[in-house]
């Protein structure tokens, strides 16, 4: 009996102590060896790993949004990229039209083919054709390029 008795005490002080060790902080890497079974007898060790799967559950959804987020951020920065190229051409086709207009103004002085009143208003328009157009950026606004045509659209 004092055989047995001295096996069974020193394995029931263990599992006391380790019944003793916090189950909160279940950690692998950091357990010894009483808190290792403490862990492992108590639960602690299924705990942390259910709750470190409920975190990667988390991380996952939060990056699948994010991945989203990022998808929508490119197709609105594409549109607004195709619509800026859109409207430097509309500009451009304005530019050549104004272009075109001096060219005509030039013919009509050299030809004399215009009286000195439609020669001052074409002037005029031409002129307020190029103080707006000095204005206006390479990205030009939809208003801009209204304002532009409707100028160059009277001479």
């Amino acid at each position: 009996m004092i055989k047995s008795f001295r096996f069974f005490l020193p394995l029931t002080g263990i599992l006391l102590l380790a019944g003793c060790s916090s189950t909160q902080d279940c950690n692998p890497d950091q357990a010894g060896f009483f808190s290792g079974i403490g862990c492992s007898v108590g639960g602690g060790y299924q705990n942390r790993t259910q709750n470190l799967q409920t975190q990667l559950g988390s991380e996952k959804q939060n990056a699948a949004q994010k991945q989203q987020q990022a998808q929508q951020s490119y197709q609105q920065a594409n549109q607004l990229q195709d619509s800026i190229a859109q409207r430097r051409n509309e500009l451009s086709k304005i530019d050549s039209q104004a272009w075109a207009a001096r060219q005509k103004l030039q013919q009509a002085k050299a030809n004399h083919s215009l009286t000195s009143k439609e020669l001052q208003s074409k002037e005029k328009q031409l002129a307020a054709y190029n103080a707006k157009r000095a204005k206006v950026s390479t990205d030009p606004s939809a208003q801009d390029l209204n304002a532009l045509s409707n100028i160059l659209g009277n001479m």
